[in-house]
């Protein structure tokens, strides 16, 4: 049984034994909190390069985003440096960097031999096959690129409130594929807070005010749930085949940046594909539009590296619903933005999902605790 730990509520006691626990989930609310902003920052600027600056090249803005994965290795390396204690000597500085290049060689080593252990089922292994390392992060690559396509896709096909509103039900994906692939156990309570959380979310997407016809969105609507699904199944591969048992930020970070490096190295061949397909010809922006596509960049990398530290600091489908915050932290940003004041079908949703954000997470900390009593 997988053993899971949640963002705390209340704070009952501080024995030494639920000590780790806490310190993991206060790293993974930080994580949530910088995810949530980050996915407001890159929505807004995604949605003005495609329908402002009339840029619709969605794959060729994924593949730059994506790309720019590879900068968390040297920025998660900085962090590992400064948090050992940055040496006051100058003299001492490049000890200091080869003992924590060293450290975290050691440490990603031991992750990745306990990963290639659980995942291909070997009781005991010493030496780390370079195919099982290549493979994971060319499937984690690809199945991250599907949904993410699809995301960009949709800004051209729906409004930001349905697309937001309909991606944030991969919650609902990633509790059915949990149960599939984690053996997570149905529970009447988890069902609910994901029920409530998904009418909320259809509520902001479908209870639209206005005369804006159904039908002119539906392919919009079903490429955001296709999209959708995909994601919720990539949050789940990612915790049972990329995360090992025991999580951390650094492992976390570099499986990001080795996204980045397959991404550079190997998924620009769809770039041809699509422009002699006649379906997105290849067309460089111009030095404006490609400013705003590395602030898209920038604000992708920062998402989906807290993202996957969430998953892999708590679980799927914690991860999933807490970041489907981001349904009413869109609404307040649009408010700001365009002065529009949010529909009653907004302040409905944004408390449905609220409450089952924290239904789950009361469940979630009680099976924690449970575990930690037995």
């Amino acid at each position: 049984m997988t053993s899971y730990h949640a963002v705390p509520i209340n704070d009952r006691s501080e024995s030494p034994a639920s000590f780790k626990t806490k310190s993991r989930s206060v790293i993974a609310t930080v994580m949530l909190t910088i995810c949530i902003v980050s996915f407001v920052l890159q929505t807004e600027l995604a949605q003005y390069v495609q329908q402002t600056t009339d840029y619709q090249k969605p794959y060729f803005i994924l593949y730059v985003s994506h790309s720019c994965y590879i900068f968390m290795i040297p920025i998660q390396f900085l962090a590992e440096c400064i948090g050992r204690g940055w040496p006051t000597k100058p003299s001492a500085a490049l000890g200091h960097v080869i003992e924590t290049a060293g450290h975290c060689k050691n440490e990603l080593a031991q992750s990745l031999l306990e990963l290639q252990g659980r995942v291909k089922g070997e009781n005991t292994t010493n030496r780390l096959s370079i195919r099982f390392i290549i493979s994971t992060g060319l499937w984690l690559a690809i199945l991250l690129t599907l949904p993410a396509y699809l995301w960009y896709v949709s800004v051209n096909l729906t409004s930001m409130s349905n697309l937001t509103a309909i991606y944030n039900t991969g919650c609902f994906f990633a509790y059915v594929f949990s149960v599939w692939l984690l053996h997570d156990r149905l529970m009447a309570t988890k069902i609910a807070a994901i029920l409530l959380c998904m009418i909320g979310v259809f509520l902001m997407a479908f209870w639209t005010p206005g005369d804006q016809p159904a039908q002119s969105q539906t392919l919009g609507i079903s490429v955001a749930v296709l999209g959708a699904a995909l994601y919720g199944f990539y949050e789940v591969y990612y915790k049972k085949y990329a995360s090992p048992s025991q999580a951390s930020v650094l492992f976390a970070n570099t499986v990001t940046g080795a996204i980045g490096i397959i991404t550079l190295l190997i998924l620009w061949i769809p770039l041809p594909v699509l422009h002699f397909s006649g379906y997105e010809t290849f067309e460089l922006p111009d030095l404006e539009t490609f400013v705003y596509i590395l602030g898209i960049a920038s604000m992708s990398v920062v998402y989906n590296a807290t993202f996957m530290c969430v998953i892999a600091l708590v679980n799927p489908v914690f991860a999933a619903v807490g970041v489907m915050l981001t349904v009413p932290a869109v609404a307040v940003t649009d408010v700001l933005v365009t002065g529009v004041m949010v529909p009653g079908s907004t302040l409905v949703g944004s408390i449905l999902i609220l409450i089952g954000f924290y239904i789950l997470n009361r469940q979630v900390k009680n099976e924690t605790e449970e575990i930690d009593i037995s």
